[in-house]
């Protein structure tokens, strides 16, 4: 009997482990931070280049994605050893980058107003693929559960241009009631509502994805923006850079019922698989923030100096 309960003790340790790892790029610093969630400790730092701002990881894990900004590249980091096996040109002022979830394409969001385009490759061979015009100052991009559709935010057209993940077109374009700027977004696990968040109006945008039109919107604190939604679909998480706390916005009330403080300037915000725990890139304490999510309070800091800006995990 006591060898059938140790065995299922460690068991039901090494399942409730964290398997993943936290990528964080730190903006100032043009590096990127590999972060083990478990011991709570920075264990690589990779040069990237110049001002990296965004990162995603391919659904095997295979591969990290960094947008270098100030080098108009995308970083290709083998995550098997942390080596850089690709850099990629890319246009004006890239910004969002993100791989669909079938693993065949990096999406890559070039902001300027000389590209307002998304740029495609293949992953593997990294071969470009598509340019796909969107609207003006497109700035990141979001894959629908659901439907073989993505969602590209466009700043300055208060729109969101649809396309279509097997033709790599837009075939569609979502136009936002008010005033605001859409910034970054994400969709439901159920892939019935995108929310977006907007500078200038400082908002979230909930979107009904059947009825193509944003429905309700949510005063956030000062912008610009990051967000995330839980596995579950329960909570969105939205940043706000310029203020101090983590806007906790009910998914299936449509509202905000709570502010988490974490520091001041935080932007990327990222659920463990899951859900238990969120992560937040603190830019002005250079500091990777816990949050329990059903205490919804701040339970750890992980240091990560030089402007910690984005988070991918996988």
């Amino acid at each position: 009997m006591s060898i059938i309960l140790g065995f299922l003790l460690i068991t039901c340790s090494s399942t409730s482990a964290s398997n993943y790892h936290l990528y964080v790029t730190n903006r100032d610093a043009a590096e990127i931070s590999v972060i083990n969630p478990e011991s709570k400790r920075e264990i690589e730092r990779i040069p990237v280049g110049k001002a990296p701002t965004y990162v995603a990881v391919t659904p095997d894990g295979k591969y990290v994605l960094v947008s270098v900004t100030g080098d108009r590249q995308l970083a290709v980091i083998d995550a098997s050893d942390y080596q850089i096996i690709k850099k990629l040109p890319l246009g004006e002022a890239p910004k969002g980058v993100n791989v669909d979830p079938e693993g065949n394409y990096a999406f890559c969001i070039n902001e300027g107003s000389s590209s307002n385009n998304v740029y495609v490759f293949g992953v593997g061979n990294w071969d470009k693929v598509a340019e796909t015009p969107v609207g003006k100052a497109p700035h990141n991009i979001a894959f629908d559960p659901i439907r073989p559709l993505a969602y590209v935010s466009n700043g300055e057209s208060n729109t969101v241009t649809i396309v279509h993940r097997d033709s790599l077109a837009a075939v569609g374009t979502l136009h936002l009631t008010g005033t605001g700027q859409p910034h970054n977004l994400d969709v439901t696990p159920d892939g019935d509502y995108l929310l977006v968040t907007r500078k200038q109006s400082n908002d979230l945008a909930i979107v009904d994805l059947q009825q193509k039109k944003d429905i309700t919107h949510i005063a956030l604190s000062p912008g610009h923006y990051g967000i995330d939604i839980s596995p579950d679909g329960q909570w969105a998480y939205a940043s706000g850079v310029g203020g101090h706390v983590i806007n906790v916005i009910d998914v299936a009330k449509q509202a905000l019922t709570k502010q988490i403080d974490v520091g001041q300037g935080p932007h990327g915000v990222r659920f463990s698989p899951d859900g238990k725990t969120a992560y937040v890139a603190v830019t002005e304490t250079g500091e990777l923030v816990i949050i329990d999510v059903n205490a919804q309070r701040v339970t750890g800091r992980i240091s990560s100096p030089g402007f910690p800006f984005w988070i991918a995990l996988r």
